[in-house]
């Protein structure tokens, strides 16, 4: 992708499957990373708005992102919950943003939100 929105570069911390759905790109806000993605039409489903499944996918990659921030700790999810209040389009940008809620010895637990 060469036409890359301001502040935001490829992310060096993506996975093959993160790279075939996305690629999600990344910039550092103040509070924490700020993945993002443009909708591509592969992006879309038939009605022309940003599939689902592409959603929870960079969902779950922000939340990812966002609990290992500042540690070197691995994660892996294992619940995920996620509701649908609007869509995006093919050359929206999306940025998606979460926070840790608590920490436990071996959980993090972590909220998100695309926008």
């Amino acid at each position: 992708m060469s036409d890359l929105p301001a502040g935001y570069r490829p992310d060096p911390e993506l996975d093959p499957a993160e790279t075939h759905v996305g690629p999600f790109l990344r910039q550092e806000g103040p509070d924490g990373p700020v993945i993002g993605l443009v909708v591509q039409p592969h992006h879309c489903n038939e009605h022309g708005a940003i599939h689902g499944g592409v959603q929870m996918a960079m969902a779950d990659y922000t939340t990812g992102v966002t609990a290992r921030h500042g540690t070197d700790d691995a994660t892996v999810t294992v619940s995920f919950d996620a509701n649908f209040i609007d869509t995006a389009r093919a050359g929206d940008l999306v940025e998606g943003r979460a926070e840790v809620v608590r920490r436990t010895g071996s959980l993090c637990f972590v909220q998100g939100k695309l926008t």
